[in-house]
């Protein structure tokens, strides 16, 4: 398809310098500017012993420890945890962890170098502009394989108790760095090795019908899914393979490039409220709805979504939606899902907050109220739950 690349504008940019590898995380220090250092990752990282290493790994460095990380951070918790940080004398933060640990480093990054004027809330709720300044130099150690927060300038931020999900965004918000170790996978459980591994796949496949996209955005989103989709079966039931952690790596660092410069589309604006409301692991949200929404793109395929399933294997993109069908049966999705949904109905009461701005309108085809609905209906058919 040459549509995306005659007759239209279109830019790309990303400023991450990535440092890839078994063992990489052992070469911490040569990475890291004098400085006292905020480590922020979770409470199990600092069980299993991780926080420790990384200490030693900074050999005489002066480091402050916020380990109390959650899945899906808060705006009062991140708030709360700036202002005990705010004048400690930090200069450079190391992210440990999965999204939510990344994601909160990057607040954390912006919001020590802004100071107590700049409130989370004032920006998403009253639209205050965010001060031009330069935010804490990011080191970004990924521990999971789905992602891709380490190369976004994106932050994910909620506000469980009113069921909504905010976005923090600015190229400012990009990591100096990212050290990616594939050793530090290998104890993930096979869910969580799946959901992750999901939201990866949903990140390219997003990218690939995105309004957004572009030839580079393309190019990564492409090989990504064409990794992910030969990868995560057989790493299901291979979990302790670190060629095969190695390559789930790279599919989520590539689909994570992708996304950079597309942002995600309707997949992920459905999860929000899906998320917000019943605590479904973001990979699994936004993963679910992906043959019903390629299958309801299709109709309108400019190209681009032939030329993808072609490339990945399949006769056309009816032909694609029957694989990741296939894959989402091989990885026991339906299982997954049930564990936190009963059917149709906990779903279809949240149409009306599925339709998240910046993000639903980047898909490929436009849509109404009720064709979401039979999207979020036709997931549950392939995936044989009742509706």
């Amino acid at each position: 398809m040459t549509a995306l690349q005659t007759g239209s504008k279109w830019s790309f940019y990303n400023p991450v310098r990535l440092v890839a590898g078994g063992g990489v995380l052992e070469e911490l220090l040569v990475h890291l500017a004098e400085g006292k250092v905020l480590l922020v990752t979770t409470p199990g990282f600092t069980k299993r012993g991780f926080t420790e290493k990384l200490a030693g790994l900074l050999e005489e460095r002066e480091i402050v420890v916020l380990d109390s990380v959650s899945p899906n951070p808060t705006i009062d918790k991140l708030e709360e945890d700036a202002r005990r940080l705010d004048g400690q004398g930090i200069r450079q933060i190391i992210a440990l962890g999965g999204g939510s640990a990344i994601d909160s480093a990057k607040v954390f990054s912006f919001m020590l170098a802004a100071g107590r004027e700049f409130s989370l809330r004032g920006h998403f709720e009253e639209q205050s502009p965010l001060p031009d300044i330069r935010p804490l130099p990011l080191t970004a150690i990924p521990t999971t394989a789905g992602t891709g927060s380490e190369v976004t300038p994106f932050a994910t931020i909620w506000d469980l108790s009113g069921e909504k999900k905010y976005s923090l965004s600015s190229p400012r918000l990009f990591a100096r760095r990212a050290l990616l170790d594939p050793k530090l996978t290998l104890t993930l459980p096979r869910d969580l090795t799946v959901v992750t591994g999901l939201d990866a796949l949903s990140h390219a496949l997003e990218s690939l019908w995105n309004r957004r996209a572009n030839p580079i955005t393309r190019a990564y989103a492409l090989r990504a899914a064409a990794i992910a989709l030969e990868t995560l079966p057989a790493l299901a039931i291979d979990l302790k393979n670190t060629e095969l952690r190695t390559k789930m790596m790279e599919a989520s660092l590539l689909a994570g490039l992708a996304i950079s410069g597309s942002r995600t589309a309707l997949a992920h604006s459905i999860s929000y409220p899906i998320t917000a409301r019943y605590g479904m692991p973001h990979g699994l949200a936004c993963s679910f709805t992906l043959p019903a929404i390629l299958e309801f793109n299709a109709a309108v395929d400019d190209g681009r979504l032939l030329e993808a399933a072609r490339a990945l294997g399949f006769a056309s993109p009816g032909g694609f939606v029957e694989g990741i069908a296939e894959l989402f049966k091989q990885l026991g999705v339906r299982d997954l899902l049930e564990q936190y949904i009963q059917g149709a109905d906990d779903l279809l009461i949240l149409v009306p907050q599925m339709f998240t701005p910046g993000r639903a309108d980047n898909n490929l085809r436009g849509l109404s109220s009720a064709q979401l609905r039979e999207i979020i209906g036709r997931s549950l058919a392939l995936l044989k739950i009742s509706v």
